[in-house]
């Protein structure tokens, strides 16, 4: 048990050790399950870039020259003829370099194999293109291999026992005429990811021994004349340098998805209605994009995306170097700090704040993320980092949950006996609201004493008078639940009860009166029931104050309850007490009265100074607000403000008029202008009245 009351108690620790190891090893490992739904998800990048209009324009040198869907109904279907082929790579003659994804494996005619082969020879600036097999049903010929050769890297560092990029055993390649009249060859070979969607571009792949470079790659050695510094190890390629660009640790690029792409068709170029002037210095990729004739390629853009695009987006994102670069470190370290936020998100006391911030932490880091993307061109895998992140938050918000629902059940049996059920369930929907071991809060208190209870229970046995006090406490404890007050204790035949805590309650004041209104009612209630029993009727004398104290557990560590102490208290008690005093059954201090937010029917009843207090303070009986009492409490204060003129004669007078029409609490007044008329009070009397007895 001590163990796992630590474990409980260390929990957010423990859980944020895991969940750093756990986000740590999805960064590394990416399992494969993981990877296709997370690819997905991080794609959305691209939607939100391209909707905000940001995304990057290709470079302005390169175009693509396609077999698509006018061209074949102009020119009938593919594969043309290789005369018509040979004049549109003709008219391509002032391009800087063009490249082919298209492959001549087969042969056609001697006479139009030749006229193709010429074409591509007095062009000079044409890379043919193949592609690579892993099954075949013929071996690459020798021939063959030694055509490839002049395509291949030729210089390369090898540093280690092995090279770790891949190695397809079969090619297919050009027929011998045409491999000879090429500049140089190029695999257009590309693979997809685990989803089966294009997202990156080979640097290099193995076939025969030899490392050839893909098409994006050749055209712009060939392009601009510049070689590769190329670096390979068994993890693969370690480096590759071309012009401005360094990649390092990786036998891939990400590529950088344009939303436009330029196509030319390819009758347009034969035809002469795009001259051969327009392909100046340009760098032209020839492809097939006519549905149904080429390789569909789905890409995080389009799920038809021709295949001849990924060799045109790679080669702008060389050129250009905006290729999409990635780093595990960044990846590490996002994972650690968006878990350290959450773990220190998770001691907020307030949930609707955790959430709040939860959410908003999240939100922070998807938006560095894509503002990483839009920006600086870095590929972010914040997949790996939310997902830990989301099960880390809710793990801590279970734990959360079953540690505040322990505590929700405790409250509720500590409170359940003496607190409205609306107030028990604030109290386990927010336990904050509750500070035990004492605080200081403004309340009302209201005190209630059933009066004649000691002669009372002389007449009754043990069981009666047990029977009768259950019979009067329970429906005046309804009133005092109902109305959102705290009963605090039952003391004898008295109750207690405060208003305003433990949870706030703004109108505390409103709903004291409101509650002292309706206990009257009540003892009309449960005197008509006791009348009908057979026993004695009763009264009740209430007393309601306003004012700070302190609240909260007090006792001892053996035995404690929840209460309120303080002068306020004391006083509240005292106004109960002054009920029998005036004859009445309600006395609210002026306190109470301020603080209402309500009009009631209420007179004032004296100003006095009660036992153990030095200043008076202002006394009046709320009442029922009927025709009656309004003409009452009219004429009961036209007679105080004579008394308290030292008007005793006049005051009297009115005094004995509404004691006579049966009013009790004139009575009392009436007693006292006599003893004032016989002995003079001082001059400097203010009014006040002081109690020799509680």
């Amino acid at each position: 048990m001590p163990f796992l009351k630590r474990l409980l108690k260390n929990y957010r620790f423990i859980v944020l050790i895991l969940f750093i190891i756990l986000g740590c090893a999805g960064v590394y490992r990416k399992p494969v399950f993981i990877e296709k739904f997370s690819l997905g998800i991080e794609d959305l990048k691209f939607a939100v870039r391209s909707g905000l209009g940001m995304s990057p324009k290709p470079d302005k040198r390169l175009v693509i020259v396609t077999v698509d869907e006018p061209s074949v109904n102009i020119l009938g279907r593919w594969v043309w003829p290789r005369d018509v082929i040979a004049k549109m790579f003709g008219n391509l003659s002032q391009a800087s370099i063009v490249g082919l994804d298209i492959v001549f494996s087969e042969h056609s005619d001697g006479r139009s194999d030749e006229v193709l082969a010429d074409s591509i020879a007095n062009s000079g600036n044409i890379i043919l293109g193949f592609f690579f097999r892993g099954e075949a049903t013929e071996e690459t010929t020798e021939q063959a291999v030694d055509y490839l050769e002049n395509c291949a890297y030729l210089n390369y560092d090898i540093q280690g026992k092995s090279v770790g990029i891949k190695e397809f055993p079969y090619a297919e390649v050009n027929i011998p005429i045409v491999a000879e009249s090429g500049l140089t060859c190029a695999s257009f070979s590309t693979e997809p990811d685990v989803d089966g969607l294009y997202r990156n571009y080979p640097l290099a792949y193995i076939h025969k021994g030899y490392i050839f470079p893909p098409l994006a790659v050749q055209m712009m050695r060939y392009g601009l004349d510049k070689d590769v510094d190329l670096v390979l190890n068994e993890q693969g390629v370690k480096s590759f340098k071309i012009n401005d660009i360094n990649i390092r640790n990786d036998s891939y690029f990400r590529l950088n998805f344009y939303d436009d792409v330029e196509y030319v068709s390819a009758y347009k170029v034969i035809n002469g209605e795009v001259p051969a002037s327009f392909f100046k210095d340009k760098m032209v990729i020839v492809g097939v994009t006519e549905v149904g004739i080429y390789d569909m390629r789905p890409t995080p853009i389009d799920p038809v995306t021709p295949g001849v695009s990924l060799h045109y987006v790679a080669l702008s994102n060389l050129l250009k170097n905006e290729f999409l670069t990635t780093s595990a470190q960044y990846d590490y370290a996002s994972v650690v700090i968006l878990m350290l936020v959450i773990f220190s998100i998770s001691y907020l006391r307030k949930q609707h704040y955790r959430l709040m911030l939860y959410f908003g932490s999240l939100l922070l880091t998807t938006a560095a993320s894509y503002a990483m993307f839009i920006y600086g061109n870095q590929w972010q895998h914040e997949f790996y980092t939310m997902a830990p992140s989301v099960l880390m938050m809710m793990t801590l918000e279970s734990f959360a949950f079953f540690t505040v629902e322990r505590k929700a059940k405790e409250v509720k049996k500590a409170f359940a006996s003496y607190v409205s059920p609306e107030l028990v369930e604030e109290i386990q929907k927010d336990p904050d609201k509750l500070k035990l071991g004492g605080e200081e809060r403004f309340i009302t208190i209201m005190f209630s004493d059933i009066r004649g209870f000691t002669t009372l229970s002389e007449k009754l046995s043990a069981t009666e008078l047990t029977s009768m006090l259950n019979k009067i406490h329970d429906p005046m404890t309804k009133v005092v639940l109902h109305n959102k007050g705290m009963l605090d204790k039952y003391i004898g035949d008295a109750m207690m009860a405060l208003f305003n805590t433990p949870l706030d309650l703004p109108d505390h004041a409103d709903m004291a009166v409101k509650t002292a209104l309706e206990l009257i009612r009540t003892l009309h209630e449960i005197n008509g029931r006791f009348t009908e029993a057979g026993l004695p009727n009763i009264d009740v004398g209430v007393g309601v104050n306003s004012g700070p104290a302190v609240c909260g557990n007090m006792g001892s560590t053996v035995r404690f309850e929840y209460t309120a102490i303080g002068d306020s208290v004391n006083l509240a008690s005292r106004l109960e007490g002054l009920c029998k005093a005036y004859k009445t059954r309600i006395v609210v201090s002026e306190y109470t009265l301020a603080h209402c937010k309500q009009q009631y029917l209420a007179r004032k009843l004296d100003k006095v100074r009660v036992k153990g207090k030095k200043e008076p303070v202002e006394i009046y009986e709320v009442m029922e607000n009927t025709a009656e009492n309004r003409e009452l409490a009219e004429k009961f204060h036209t007679g105080l403000d004579m008394y308290f003129a030292r008007n005793f004669e006049g005051a009297l007078a009115v005094f004995t008029e509404l004691e006579t029409a049966g009013d009790p609490t004139s009575s009392v007044f009436t007693e006292r202008c006599r003893e004032c008329i016989e002995d003079a009070p001082s001059a400097d009397w203010d009014g006040t009245y002081t109690m020799k007895t509680k």
